[in-house]
């Protein structure tokens, strides 16, 4: 190991490299360099061992045609009788990718999301489905130009569930999924990308034998909040963390 690698030569050229590193990797170094810091006695080799111990998995954007585009977003929830249990599963699906997208423009800047824009509101176009019932017998690709924008997120809900398959009074939301993007050029839709391995239970650690008292809303919205958040990575460079749980909508 080079000598000259010490804490403080390692700090200072790891604030130069700081405006290249990714966004979502930036916060996760913190700890891990601040530590380094305040720990004079830690050798260059020990530092960064640490610091690749705190080292994120980035994933890629699967779909990386966003940037520059006007984008709406459109949730099917009609078969299996998903929204006879719950009406509003398309719209609360579609409003929680909008704002995580929103949110991960906002806050990390990724190049795949530089200037998309979304013109066209979940609530706006799930009124176009109520006001179009016919929309059944076509397909996504001929509804995305009708849409008004150049760019639409579909997503198709093929199962959803708050409770445990073995026994209705225990709890765990599952959900499965489809989604496509649709490019639209010059009054034309493409569909440009498709993922149709979409599965999402919660809480994520839950025994398949599901867990008492937590209740159908909390389950529904957590359920619902990890396939938004799944769908949103899709689209941006993200930390892979199969540790995430959504344990805001668990009650305390």
């Amino acid at each position: 190991m080079n000598s000259d690698l010490t804490p403080a030569s390692l700090s200072t050229r790891f604030a130069r490299l700081g405006k290249a590193l990714l966004p979502a990797v930036r916060w996760t170094l913190a700890p891990a360099i601040l530590a380094a810091l305040l720990v004079p006695s830690l050798s260059g080799c020990a530092f960064i061992s640490q610091l690749g111990g705190a080292l994120p998995n980035i994933e890629k954007a699967s779909y990386t045609n966003l940037a520059g585009q006007t984008v709406a977003i459109m949730v099917w929830a009609e078969d299996n009788g998903v929204r006879m249990d719950w009406p509003n599963v398309h719209l609360d699906l579609a409003q929680m990718i909008q704002q995580k997208m929103l949110a991960n423009q906002a806050s990390d800047k990724p190049a795949e999301l530089k200037g998309t824009r979304f013109p066209v509101s979940p609530a706006s176009v799930v009124r176009f489905q109520e006001e179009h019932p016919d929309l059944a017998a076509e397909s996504v690709a001929d509804i995305a130009p009708r849409l008004g924008v150049t760019r639409v997120i579909y997503i198709e809900i093929r199962s959803f569930g708050t409770r445990a398959e073995a026994a209705a009074d225990l709890f765990r939301g599952n959900v499965t999924a489809l989604v496509n993007v649709v490019e639209v050029n010059q009054g034309k839709g493409r569909v440009a990308y498709t993922d149709d391995t979409l599965h999402v239970s919660f809480p994520r650690t839950a025994p398949e034998e599901g867990l008492p008292n937590l209740g159908d809303f909390p389950v529904y919205h957590g359920t619902l909040d990890g396939l938004a958040n799944e769908i949103a990575k899709r689209f941006a460079p993200h930390a892979n963390d199969p540790d995430a749980e959504y344990e805001a909508y668990l009650p305390k």
